[in-house]
C-alpha cells in the first residue's frame, strides 16, 4: 500500500490524469517484463477508464513478452522514430516506468527531456533523476508493476485494473522477483500478486508462455553458456559469463534470448557474486547479480557506467570483451574481502 503522506501525491496524479488529452507511457530500452507489464498493465487501466493514452517503447521487446495483450499496440521508437517522437513532444503527460533517468531510454531520452508535458516518473530503482515533476519511487516493492498496482488502488479504487491488465502487472512482477524466489520478501507482494490472480490471471498459463516459449537455439547457447563460456572464481565467490558476437551468431540469437543468464551461476554452492558479459558492435552490456548484501550496483556505477538495485545491475563497457574480462579480474581484488564475507 502507498504512504499516507503520499495520498496527496496520489490526488495530483488523479488531478492531471483528468486535465490531459494526451497521455504517453514510456519506458526503458530493451524493457524486460517489469518494463512491459507496467506500461502494459497502465495501458489497460487507463484505456477501461477512458484516459487518451499511448504505449511507446525505445525498441522492441522479445518473443516471450510479445504474447502479452495489446503488445502490437505499442509504438516502438525504433522502427516508427517520426510518430513516436510527435507522441512524445505532444503529450500532455508523459508516464516513465521502470527507469530512474532519460539515459535509460537511450537516443529517445533528448525528445523526453524536450517534450513540454508534465512528467510523472513510477518506479523502484533507487537514486532518481530530478527531471520529473511527480514521483511514485518506492525501492522496497518487487518491482514497478506491483507499485503501479498499488497507485492504481490508490486512484481508482481498484476497479480499474481489467483482466488483461492483472495478466500484465503479475507477468512484471513474476519477472522481477524470478518466479518468486528474490527481492520478494515483503508480505505485501504476495497480497498482490493473489489479488491480480483474483482478477482472472491464469498463473500456470502466462508461466508457460513466459518460461516455456524459449527456442532450440536458446537451450543450446545456454548449455554452451554453462560448459564452455562460464569462470568459477571460488576466492571471490564469482563467476561470470562472456558472449562474444560471433558465438551468439552461431546459435541464432534473438533479442531475449540471453535473459536470466546472469542468475545461473548464483546455483552453484558458494557462490555470491555472478556477471554476464555480451559483446555488441560499440559496447559490452555488463548484468551483474548478487545474493545477500553484495551491492552490485555500485559496482555498476562506479565501474560499468551503469546502476540498479543492490542484487540486480547492468551497466556497459566501452572496451574490447577480453579487455573487460581482464578489467573485472582485476577489481575483483579489490573486493575479495567483502564478497568472502557474503
Amino acid at each position: 500500500m502507498l504512504l499516507k503522506s503520499d495520498f496527496k501525491k496520489v490526488e495530483e496524479f488523479k488531478r492531471i490524469l483528468d486535465t490531459s488529452k494526451s497521455i504517453v507511457l514510456t519506458t526503458h530500452h530493451n524493457p524486460d517484463g517489469d518494463a512491459v507489464g507496467s506500461i502494459l498493465g497502465l495501458y489497460h487501466a487507463l484505456k477501461s477508464k477512458g484516459y487518451p493514452v499511448v504505449a511507446v517503447t525505445p525498441n522492441g521487446f522479445p518473443d516471450f513478452l510479445s504474447w502479452m495483450p495489446c503488445s502490437d499496440e505499442v509504438i516502438r521508437y525504433s522502427d516508427q522514430k517520426i510518430i513516436a517522437v510527435e507522441r512524445i513532444l505532444n503529450a500532455d503527460i508523459v508516464i516513465c516506468l521502470d527507469f530512474n533517468g532519460f539515459k535509460r531510454t537511450e537516443e529517445m531520452g533528448e525528445y523526453l527531456m524536450q517534450s513540454k508535458g508534465k512528467k510523472i516518473l513510477i518506479d523502484h530503482h533507487p537514486n532518481p533523476e530530478n527531471h520529473f515533476d511527480l514521483q511514485f519511487s518506492f525501492t522496497e516493492v518487487s518491482s514497478t508493476c506491483e507499485l503501479v498496482y498499488e497507485l492504481l488502488s490508490a486512484s481508482f479504487a481498484n476497479d480499474s485494473v481489467t483482466t488483461d491488465s492483472a495478466i500484465c502487472l503479475f507477468v512484471g512482477i513474476m519477472t522481477d522477483t524470478g518466479s518468486f524466489s528474490y527481492a520478494c520478501s515483503r508480505g505485501r507482494t504476495f497480497q498482490v500478486a493473489g489479488e491480480l490472480i483474483a482478477k482472472g490471471v491464469n498463473v500456470e498459463k502466462v508461466q508457460g508462455l513466459v518460461y516455456n516459449n524459449f527456442s532450440a537455439e536458446r537451450m543450446r547457447l545456454m548449455g554452451f553458456s554453462l560448459n564452455e563460456k562460464m569462470k568459477v572464481l571460488p576466492e571471490y565467490k564469482t563467476a561470470y559469463i562472456s558472449l562474444t558476437k560471433e558465438e551468439l551468431k552461431r546459435f541464432k540469437n534473438k533479442m531475449g534470448d540471453t535473459e536470466g543468464f546472469v542468475n545461473l551461476p548464483l546455483a552453484i554452492k558458494g557462490i555470491v557474486f555472478s556477471v554476464l558479459f555480451v559483446e555488441h558492435d560499440s559496447f559490452v552490456k555488463v548484468s551483474l547479480r548478487s545474493r545477500g548484501s553484495f551491492p552490485v550496483n555500485e559496482i555498476s556505477q562506479k565501474h560499468f557506467n551503469g546502476g540498479g538495485h543492490m542484487n540486480a545491475a547492468g551497466g556497459k563497457a566501452f572496451m574490447s570483451l577480453s579487455q573487460v574480462e581482464n578489467f573485472f579480474e582485476e577489481i575483483l581484488k579489490s573486493y575479495s574481502t567483502i564478497l568472502n564475507k557474503s
